[in-house]
């Protein structure tokens, strides 16, 4: 008579000790799931605050034949700061990728060392090689999320 109280306890025991390693790993996946929320919400934040627009004009020669560069100036529309060098963005010219050595940003708007704040304009230097006149061109750029494209034409002299 004894040894059903005791299979009884033994059972009970066995089953608290199941539902607790249950609940522990429904937390944990629920922490998880919380975390990765939090993460989404953060980079859906900083991706519609970031706002660029190319200010530069297509027809005022953008590209300069002496240096083989092309000037742009981009101008920072969101509520995002960027960082001062131009170095947060991703640079396609003619559908080829811009290191980032090859490509060199300043602020024209806003004090050394300051950040790419709302309203100040970048400077953007892209090493483009020789372009030969007559040929249009496109520089794609894309910084946290916000995409810009700009079309020029070369023209010769």
């Amino acid at each position: 008579m004894a040894s059903v109280p005791v299979s009884h306890l033994i059972l009970f025991i066995a089953s608290l000790v199941i539902a607790a390693s249950v609940v522990g790993t429904i937390t944990t996946g629920v922490d998880r799931v919380s975390a990765a929320v939090d993460d989404a919400g953060l980079d859906a934040t900083e991706t519609l605050r970031t706002d660029v627009t190319i200010i530069s004009d297509p027809s005022s020669g953008v590209y300069d034949e002496g240096t083989d560069n092309v000037t742009l100036l981009i101008k920072n529309t969101g509520t995002y700061r960027l960082a001062p060098d131009g170095s947060g963005l991703d640079v396609l010219f003619d559908g080829a990728y811009v290191p980032p050595d090859a490509m060199t940003g300043d602020l024209v708007s806003a004090g050394d060392g300051a950040a790419w704040s709302r309203g100040d304009v970048l400077r953007l230097t892209i090493e483009a090689g020789d372009l030969s006149s007559g040929t249009d061109h496109r520089v794609y750029l894309t910084v946290n999320g916000d995409e810009e494209l700009f079309q020029f034409r070369v023209e010769g002299n």
